[in-house]
C-alpha cells in the first residue's frame, strides 16, 4: 500500500489541490469583500464631500448597505426629543417622519454609554411586511458613545458575518459624525449629562417647553393626563435646578431644543 509519502509526486499535488483551491476562493472572497466595504465608504465619503448630509446621502447609503447585507428592507432613524424619527428607508417600513417612542430594545439600545452591538430578531414594530420569515437587524448609530439613532434592516437572508458586522461599526460611526455635523455644535459634556437625567417621556416634555405650552396642551399633544404632564414638568424642574417653567425653557432653547 502507497502512502502519501512514497505516492508520485504529482499525484501528492493532486490531494494537496482541493485544499488549496478552497483556500483561493476564500481568498477571492475576502478580497473582493474588502473592495465592496471600501468602495461603500468612498461613495459615502464623496457624497458627503459634495452635498453634506441629506436625504441623498443617507439613501444612497441604505441602498448600498441593502445590497451589501442582502437585506429588502432598511431603515435610518434618527433620535430627536426621545424618540426615533425616520429620515430615510427601503420597502415596507414606517413611512418617512414616523415617530418611535424610544422603548423596549430602542432605549436599550440607545442608553449612555451607548455599545456597539448588532441586535438581531428583536421584533420590533418597524416593518409593515408582517413576513416572519424576515430576519431583523438593529444597529446603534452613536458618536463618542452618545446616541444619534439606529439603523435597522430586515430580510430573509439576513445573516451577517464578522467583516459586515465590522464595516456597520464603521459606518454607523460615520453617519453619527454627519448627523452632528449637521445638527451643529456639539453639546458639551455637563449638557448631555443634564439631558441623560431626564427619562424619554421628560425629554419630550423638556423639549416642548419653549413653545410655552400648559400642561392640559402638553397632555393633550402627548395623549397623557394634565396632572400627569404637571408632574412631569415638577421632576424636570427639579433634575435641572431651575426656577420655573421659563428657566426650564431658556434651557431647552440653550440645548437646541426650539419651539
Amino acid at each position: 500500500m502507497y502512502t502519501v509519502r512514497h505516492m508520485p509526486s504529482d499525484l501528492h499535488e493532486n490531494i494537496n489541490q482541493p485544499s488549496s483551491a478552497r483556500a483561493l476562493r476564500q481568498s477571492l472572497k475576502e478580497t473582493q469583500a474588502n473592495d465592496t466595504h471600501l468602495r461603500l465608504y468612498l461613495n459615502f465619503g464623496q457624497q458627503l464631500f459634495a452635498h453634506g448630509w441629506n436625504i441623498s446621502a443617507a439613501s444612497s447609503l441604505l441602498h448600498s448597505l441593502c445590497n451589501l447585507l442582502s437585506a429588502q428592507h432598511a431603515i435610518l432613524a434618527i433620535e430627536n426629543s426621545g424618540k426615533l424619527v425616520i429620515f430615510t428607508q427601503i420597502g415596507q417600513t414606517l413611512p418617512v417622519g414616523s415617530r418611535i417612542p424610544m422603548m423596549g430594545i430602542l432605549a436599550m439600545m440607545l442608553k449612555n454609554p451607548v455599545q456597539f452591538t448588532v441586535h438581531e430578531n428583536k421584533s420590533t414594530q418597524l416593518w409593515t411586511h408582517a413576513d416572519l420569515q424576515h430576519h431583523e437587524c438593529l444597529v446603534p448609530i452613536a458618536l463618542g458613545q452618545h446616541g444619534k439613532g439606529v439603523i435597522a434592516f430586515s430580510g430573509k437572508k439576513l445573516v451577517l458575518n464578522n467583516a459586515e458586522i465590522e464595516a456597520l461599526n464603521a459606518v454607523s460611526g460615520l453617519i453619527a459624525l454627519a448627523i452632528s455635523q449637521h445638527q451643529g455644535p456639539a453639546r458639551s459634556e455637563a449638557d448631555l449629562s443634564i439631558l441623560e437625567t431626564l427619562t424619554p417621556r421628560e425629554r419630550e416634555i423638556f423639549a416642548l417647553l419653549p413653545a410655552g405650552l400648559s400642561n392640559n396642551q402638553l397632555g393633550l399633544k402627548l395623549g397623557i393626563a394634565s396632572g400627569t404632564a404637571k408632574i412631569h414638568v415638577e421632576r424636570i424642574l427639579n433634575k435641572l435646578g431651575v426656577k420655573d417653567r421659563t428657566q426650564a425653557a431658556v434651557k431647552a432653547v440653550e440645548l437646541g431644543y426650539k419651539s
